[in-house]
């Protein structure tokens, strides 16, 4: 059974600047799990949401963003598998998101 993720990052950015940012380095972040075997197909935005779904070492998995004024919502759902490391996948989604809501961005 598949678990979900919810990661809920708060910012004072403004939606606009969040997905400007997030547009600014989705290259840099495809080429990133590219590099480490893994496809992942960007859906354009609606709105201020924006989903992906990924494969990648016989697993799929699906993220969607909800960009808010306030906060960056991350929801993946991941195979029952890659739930056992629920607080890893969390640690690195907060680490990465956190880069992008900086000023450092995500290079």
């Amino acid at each position: 059974m598949p678990k979900r993720l919810t990661i809920t990052i708060p910012h004072d950015l403004g939606a606009a600047e969040v997905r400007r940012r997030i547009d600014l380095h989705m290259d840099w972040a495809l080429r990133r799990l590219e590099a480490e075997k893994i496809q992942v197909e960007a859906e354009d935005w609606f709105g201020n949401r924006r989903a992906f779904a990924g494969r990648g070492y016989g697993q799929k998995a699906s993220v969607a963003i909800q960009v808010a004024d306030d906060a960056l919502q991350i929801e993946a759902l991941v195979p029952w598998m890659a739930g056992m490391f629920a607080p890893v996948i969390e640690a690195v989604g907060r680490h990465y998101a956190g880069r992008l809501l900086s000023n450092e961005g995500a290079s």
